[in-house]
Parts: structure tokens; C-alpha cells; sequence
């Protein structure tokens, strides 16, 4: 039990939080948090309980649904203007956790410790009894549901934060489970003096070890405190529910200006803090999720398998119906033989390879773009990196988009190098008699001179394929944050994604090749 005496630990004053021209969350609430003060904060469905502890764990920004927000909060001696932008007042446990699935559960912990302050004792030793059953190295995904919720605690904690939050932590929870939790929270929040918000809606075994309940008002706008009662707290929801909430049940606090000024200062060996400012990148991660997306995106075999599927398509088919199917075969095809190879390597090297390289490269980049951006939005670790000080922006979209960079120059030279040598073999089954010197000669006479050190063209297949490429990731990126309430929002992402990238793509193309063909048309003519 907390010492009723003692100085809060964090002041929230005037706070207000409401969505522009419309829903009003909170309204002028004064709020204090006493050191290792357990509080629950219940509500009706839908009263925005989550949205009110992700805003203040900076999980989500003010800018995302229209929130805007008003207010300080003091922790620490210093106070922080709401109304500024993203404040992260306390570590926040999602009721899916949000653990990064793609990382072990040792690395779920570096990525946070590294973005952070560095922890103290106190919390290394919480720390290391949650996770003294639980296998570091293995992934996070192998284990089970209770050693997950334990495994996100231990990384919130390791954000150092002045707060913890719980959203929803005894959801799907049997009843042994749960007063199981209920101990383990009631001792972090002793053991580390750090105050504990759980927001709940089965709070029966909680009761017995919080402080304080809370109720969000939707009516009212407001924070109301209720006796740590389960009838009277089922009691107040009742009456909310039918919008009729009592006066009385108002919560009385002291001025929040004069608490302010109060609030303890953090003794501990290493300082929490309220950040307001996005975390700095660290080398060794951006260097982790590049390599991690250029394999995904560049070199993983489906990818080389797709281009070089697409590649043998275009110089197997376009060499084939052009000698095969030329009219007048026997007498023209003397006459015309090397202009033909000549032509054929224009349209399969500077046009058809990079153009099937770029649908084949964006199509498969975009879905898988889609697919992992709305698992991360879906499953809350987008929100999960915010509150931790992980810079997202940073680790996954600049890595998006230069491994896209990477994928697009790798997988077109493969494409135009491979087409050309299915067009050389195509050719020398047709002209089983003929050197395929004689073919390097006249297909690269007029594209690949001797001398020349690249394959004349090579800034407009560039200038074709990167860009559409990179629009393409672009573009499923954009799909993939948008807001996903369910699986069928993140089908939906994907199929945005593929549709209007590949719609891009082909704009792309379509307009650079014709602008391509009227720069070079006087020389086509010249040698054609």
C-alpha cells in the first residue's frame, strides 16, 4: 500500500484530449500517481480506455485519427506541454503484447534497452525473475502465452519509464492465471515504486491488490474515482451505460498545478524520464533490418526465381516468334538477319526486360511490404516501437526503401542479362549451324559496342526501373500503416498495395519509354 503522504509521483493537469470537430475523449482532468500506487481504469466498451493510455505511453500520435490534446504533465520537477506533440509518459503492455515476432525473445530485450536509458538494479532484477524459465535465444513465438505476457513486461520495463501501463493484461485469463498476474503486478509496482495503471474490464481479482479504481466517463469527459468495490464499481458502469452518471462520483484530487510542483524526484541508480522527443537510431539495428529486408526484398531464391522466371519468358518467346514466325521466312531472313538481331536486342533489353522486371519485382515486393507493415499496425508493434523509443520510420521505411533501391538495380541487370543470354540460346537451336559469335556480334552491334563499358541504354533502364520500383514500395507502405481493426483490413492493404503499385509501375514505364523513344528516335532511324 502506498504512503498516502508521500509526494506523487506524476502530475497530469488539464488534461483534454478530443478528436477535431468531433468525439471528445477527456475534458479539463487533473490526475496524480503516488510511487508503487496501484490504479485500475475501467469503462464502458468503446469509451476510449486504450486510446487514453497509448496517447500517454506516445504509442500512438496526435495526428493519427485527427487527436488533438491539451495539458501538462510534471514528473521529476520538470513539466511537458501536451499540446507540443507526442509525450511518453509511461512503458505500455499490449493486450496482444506486441512482441516483435521476427526477433528472439534476448533480442526483443536488446532492441529496447538499446533505444533507452540504461536500468537500475531494482529493475535488471525484476527483469531477470520474470524471464528465469524462459530461454533467451528462442523465438518469441515459441513460447507460451503466459511466458509471452511476461516477456513483454520485462521489455517495457526495460524502457525505463516512470509508468506502467497494462492494457487488458487478464483477457482469455482463467482464474488461476489471473490471480497469478494480480501478485506479480502488486509486486513490480511495490518492489519498484513505479505506479501501475492497468486498464481492465474483469478487475474482480485485481480489486485485491489496487488502490484505486478509476472509470472513464464518456458522459461526463472525465476520470471518476469509485470504492475499491465490485458492486459499486459494477454499479457506476451501470449508470454510465445509461447516461446517467452521478455528480458525486466526480474525482476529487488536489490542485494538479500545486502537485506539480511537488513531485518527487527519482533517486534511483538510473533515472526514468518522460520522453518527448522520436529515439535515435542505432547502426547495429539499421544494419539488422536492412540486411533483413534486402533478403526478403532482393535476394531471397522466390525473388530471383520470380525475375528469372519472367526474364526466360520474354527471351524465349520474343527470339522465337521472330525467327519462327517471320512471313516470308526463307527469303527475307538472309536479308534481314542482323538488323532483326539488332532490333531484338533493342526491344528485349531496353524495354521488355526492365519493364517485366519491374511489374514481376513491384507485385511480389508490394505484397510482401503490405503483408509485414499491416501484421506490424495489426498487432500493435508499430505502437510498440513508438513507446519504446524505436525509431520505425527509420528501421523500416528508409530500409524498405533502399533494399527496393537494391532490388530494383539487382533484379534488372539479372533480368536484362538473363534475357539476353535465353534470347542467344533460343537462337542457336533455331540456327543450330551458326555460331553464337556471330549472334553476340550483330544482337549487341548497336546496344553493346566494343569499347563501351555498359550497355548503351543502362541510364534509361535505371531511370525506368528504380523509380517505379521505389514508387511501388512507396506506395505499400502507405497501405500498410493505414489503420487495420482486423485481418480483412490487412487483405484489404495488400490488394491496395498490389493494384495501385502496379498501376504506378506501369504509368511509370509506359511514359519514360515514350519520352526514351523520342530522344533516341533520330538514331533508331539512322540505324534501323
Amino acid at each position: 500500500m502506498p504512503d498516502p503522504s508521500a509526494l506523487p509521483v506524476l502530475v497530469v493537469s488539464s488534461l483534454s484530449v478530443r478528436q477535431r470537430g468531433g468525439r471528445m475523449l477527456l475534458h479539463n482532468v487533473d490526475l496524480s500517481l503516488q510511487p508503487g500506487e496501484i490504479v485500475i481504469l475501467a469503462g464502458p466498451s468503446g469509451s476510449g480506455k486504450s486510446t487514453l493510455v497509448n496517447f500517454l505511453s506516445g504509442a500512438i500520435e496526435t495526428r493519427e485519427g485527427g487527436w488533438e490534446a491539451s495539458g501538462t504533465v510534471s514528473f521529476d520537477g520538470r513539466s511537458h506541454d501536451l499540446a507540443r506533440g507526442r509525450v511518453t509518459v509511461g512503458g505500455v503492455v499490449f493486450q496482444n503484447f506486441a512482441l516483435f515476432d521476427d526477433l528472439t525473445v534476448g533480442q526483443n530485450l536488446e532492441i529496447a534497452s538499446a533505444h533507452n536509458p540504461a536500468i537500475g538494479a531494482d529493475l535488471k532484477a525484476a527483469i531477470d525473475g520474470l524471464l528465469m524459465d524462459i530461454n533467451r535465444s528462442l523465438p518469441v513465438n515459441a513460447a507460451s502465452g503466459g511466458q509471452r505476457q511476461r516477456i513483454a513486461i520485462a521489455r517495457t520495463l526495460m524502457g525505463n519509464h516512470p509508468v506502467l501501463f497494462l492494457d487488458e493484461p487478464n483477457s482469455g485469463l482463467d482464474v488461476s492465471a489471473s490471480r497469478r498476474l494480480s501478485i506479480l503486478v502488486r509486486d513490480l509496482a511495490r518492489d519498484l515504486g513505479i505506479p501501475v495503471i492497468v486498464v481492465a474490464h474483469h478487475f474482480r481479482h485485481l480489486i485485491d491488490v489496487a488502490d484505486r479504481v478509476l472509470i472513464l466517463d464518456p458522459n461526463l469527459h472525465d476520470l471518476v474515482e469509485v470504492p475499491l468495490d465490485t458492486g459499486a464499481i459494477e454499479a457506476a458502469l451501470e449508470r454510465i451505460e445509461t447516461a446517467d452518471p452521478p455528480d458525486h462520483l466526480r474525482l476529487e484530487t488536489p490542485h494538479a498545478e500545486a502537485l506539480a510542483a511537488e513531485t518527487q524526484s527519482q533517486g534511483s541508480e538510473a533515472r526514468r524520464e518522460i520522453r518527448t522527443t522520436p529515439g535515435t537510431w542505432r547502426l547495429s539495428w539499421a544494419v539488422r533490418f536492412l540486411l533483413g529486408y534486402l533478403w526478403e526484398l532482393c535476394f531471397a531464391p522466390s525473388a530471383l526465381l520470380f525475375v528469372g522466371l519472367g526474364s526466360v519468358i520474354v527471351g524465349f518467346v520474343a527470339t522465337w516468334f521472330i525467327f519462327m514466325y517471320l512471313p516470308f521466312r526463307d527469303y527475307l531472313m538472309p536479308i534481314i538477319h542482323s538488323d532483326a538481331l539488332a532490333g531484338l536486342a533493342y526491344s528485349e533489353l531496353r524495354v521488355m526486360a526492365p519493364l517485366i522486371a519491374a511489374v514481376l519485382i513491384s507485385i511480389r515486393n508490394s505484397a510482401l511490404i503490405g503483408a509485414d507493415v499491416g501484421h506490424k499496425v495489426y498487432s500493435d508493434q508499430i505502437k510498440s516501437m513508438r513507446n519504446l523509443n524505436v525509431p520505425h520510420r527509420i528501421y523500416i521505411n528508409l530500409m524498405v526503401l533502399l533494399s527496393s533501391s537494391v532490388a530494383a538495380i539487382v533484379l534488372a541487370a539479372a533480368s536484362v542479362a538473363l534475357t539476353a543470354w535465353v534470347a542467344m540460346e533460343t537462337w542457336a537451336y533455331i540456327f543450330p549451324e551458326s555460331s553464337t559469335y556471330m549472334w553476340r556480334d550483330q544482337f549487341f552491334q548497336r546496344l553493346w559496342p566494343p569499347g563501351q563499358v555498359m550497355l548503351i541504354g543502362t541510364d534509361w533502364i535505371l531511370a525506368k526501373t528504380i523509380p517505379s520500383i521505389l514508387g511501388a514500395s512507396a506506395i505499400a507502405l502507405y497501405f500498410g500503416y493505414r489503420p487495420k481493426a482486423d485481418i480483412i483490413d490487412i487483405n484489404k492493404g495488400i490488394a491496395q498495395s498490389l493494384i495501385w503499385g502496379l498501376s504506378f509501375v506501369l504509368t511509370w514505364q509506359s511514359v519514360l519509354t515514350l519520352i526514351e523513344f523520342r530522344y533516341v528516335s533520330a538514331r533508331l532511324e539512322a540505324t534501323f
